[in-house]
C-alpha cells in the first residue's frame, strides 16, 4: 500500500511539472527573448531542458543591453558566447555615466568586429541629458567603425537593415551617412530625426544615400536634409516604393528651399502606400508652415509644437488633410479662431486616433470634441484653469507621443 501512495505522489508531481518540463523548444525560446538577461540566467537554472534553452542560438538573435552603472558591464560577455548570433541589437544606456558609455561603445566595436557578422538592425537610445560639453566623439567613432567596411577578418553574413538613431542627442554628420550609402545598401528602415541642435545632413549626401539604398522603404529625417532630387530618386523604377517618410521642420528651413509640388507629386505617383509625418517644432517661423504644407501630401501625422498662434495653420491642416490624419499634437496660444479652426479639423478627421492639444479649452469644446470622436486612443483636452493648475508643462520630447 505504501508503494502505491509513493508512486501515486511521484505520478502526480510529474503530472503538475509535466507542462513546464515538456514545452516545445521554440516556446520556451519565445518565453525567454522576454527576459532580461539576469532573468535569464535565473530561469536557466532550473532545469536541464531550460538550461540548453539559454544556450539555443535563436534566443540570441535579439538583445536589448542596458548601461545605467558600472555593474551593468556584466552583459559584455554575451558578445563573448553569442556575438555572432545578435542580429537585431538595442543599446540603451544613461550617458551621463562614462562606464555606461564605454560599455555601449564596446558593445558597438565588439559587433562591428565579430568574425562571424549576423547584425541586421542597430538602436542606439540614450535616456537623458547629455552631459555639460558633450559632443560624442567616441560613439561616432563607433558607429563609423559599425557602417563602415568589414575588416578582412570578419565575414559578413547580413548588412544592416535598420538603423535607428532618434533617441542619439548628438550631431550626425555627412561622412556617418556617406558610409551607410557605401556599405549598406540592402538598409530598409532609417531614423536618424534625432535630438541634436542642429542637422549636420547635406541634400546632397541624402541624395546619395537615397540613390544606393535601392531598398530604403521607411525614413525619418529632418526636412533641410531632402530635395526634389531626393524623391526623384526615390520614384525611380527599380527603387523600393516609399512607405514612411518623417520629416521634422526648425528654424533651419529658412535657409532651405522648400519641396516644391510637384516633387511630391512624382513621389507619390511611386508610392501609392505613402504615409508622412510632419513635426515642426518653436523654433520654425509660421510662414515657413505655410510653404510646407502642400495639399497633396498624404499626411497622416503632424506635430506643432510653436507655441504661437496657430489658428491659420490649423486651418490649413483642416482643409488639406482631414481625410488622411491620424495623430494631432498641437501646442499654442487659445484663442477663439483657434477652436473655431479645430473643431472644423475634428468634426471632418474620421480617422484621428490621437489628439494632444496642449493649449486651455473650454468645458463645451472638450464636451464636443469627445462626442465627435468617441474612439480616440489617447488625448490631452483641458481647461485653461487645468493648465494654471499644473506648475509647468513639458513637451520636451514630444515625437514619443506618436
Amino acid at each position: 500500500m505504501d508503494n502505491v501512495d509513493v508512486e501515486s505522489e511521484i505520478g502526480e508531481e510529474e503530472e503538475e511539472e509535466g507542462p513546464w518540463i515538456n514545452l516545445p523548444d521554440h516556446v520556451l525560446v519565445n518565453i525567454f527573448s522576454f527576459l532580461n538577461l539576469s532573468d535569464r540566467s535565473q530561469a536557466a537554472c532550473a532545469c536541464k531542458a531550460w538550461s540548453e534553452t539559454f544556450d539555443t542560438p535563436s534566443l540570441w538573435r535579439r538583445f536589448k543591453f542596458h548601461f545605467f552603472s558600472e555593474s551593468d558591464s556584466c552583459q559584455l560577455k554575451c558578445l563573448d558566447l553569442y556575438g555572432s548570433q545578435l542580429r537585431n541589437v538595442c543599446v540603451v544606456l544613461n550617458q551621463k555615466g562614462e562606464d555606461n558609455r564605454r560599455n555601449a561603445c564596446e558593445v558597438i566595436n565588439r559587433l562591428a568586429e565579430s568574425p562571424e557578422r549576423r547584425l541586421q538592425d542597430i538602436t542606439i537610445q540614450f535616456t537623458t541629458d547629455n552631459p555639460l560639453f558633450f559632443k560624442g566623439m567616441e560613439f561616432m567613432n563607433s558607429l563609423a567603425l559599425l557602417f563602415g567596411p568589414p575588416a578582412p577578418s570578419v565575414t559578413m553574413h547580413h548588412q544592416l537593415r535598420k538603423i535607428d538613431l532618434s533617441q542619439l542627442a548628438i550631431s550626425i554628420s555627412d561622412s556617418t551617412l556617406a558610409l551607410i550609402a557605401d556599405n549598406h545598401p540592402n538598409l530598409e528602415v532609417l531614423n536618424i530625426q534625432n535630438q541634436s541642435l542642429t542637422s549636420h545632413i547635406s541634400t546632397e549626401h541624402m541624395l546619395n544615400l537615397v540613390r544606393k539604398c535601392r531598398k530604403l522603404r521607411e525614413l525619418s529625417t529632418f526636412y533641410k536634409s531632402v530635395s526634389d532630387d531626393a524623391f526623384k530618386a526615390f520614384a525611380e523604377a527599380d527603387h523600393t516604393p516609399l512607405e514612411y517618410l518623417s520629416l521634422a521642420c526648425r528654424r533651419e528651413e529658412k535657409y532651405h528651399k522648400p519641396l516644391s509640388a510637384e516633387a511630391w507629386d512624382i513621389l507619390i505617383a511611386s508610392s501609392p502606400k505613402l504615409r508622412v509625418s510632419l513635426l515642426f517644432d518653436h523654433t520654425i517661423e509660421r510662414h515657413q508652415i505655410r510653404h510646407i504644407l502642400h495639399p497633396q501630401i498624404p499626411l497622416t501625422e503632424l506635430a506643432m509644437r510653436t507655441m504661437s498662434e496657430l489658428h491659420h495653420e490649423v486651418g490649413i491642416v483642416a482643409t488639406f488633410y482631414p481625410r488622411t490624419l491620424e495623430v494631432f499634437i498641437v501646442v499654442t496660444k487659445g484663442s477663439e479662431s483657434f477652436k473655431t479652426e479645430l473643431m472644423r479639423l475634428v468634426s471632418a478627421a474620421p480617422h484621428l486616433r490621437v489628439l494632444h492639444c496642449f493649449c486651455g479649452l473650454d468645458e463645451g469644446t472638450i464636451a464636443r470634441i469627445k462626442e465627435l470622436c468617441p474612439n480616440l486612443e489617447e488625448s490631452t483636452l483641458k481647461t485653461e484653469d487645468d493648465f494654471n493648475e499644473m506648475s509647468r508643462v513639458f513637451v520636451d520630447d514630444w515625437r514619443s507621443l506618436w
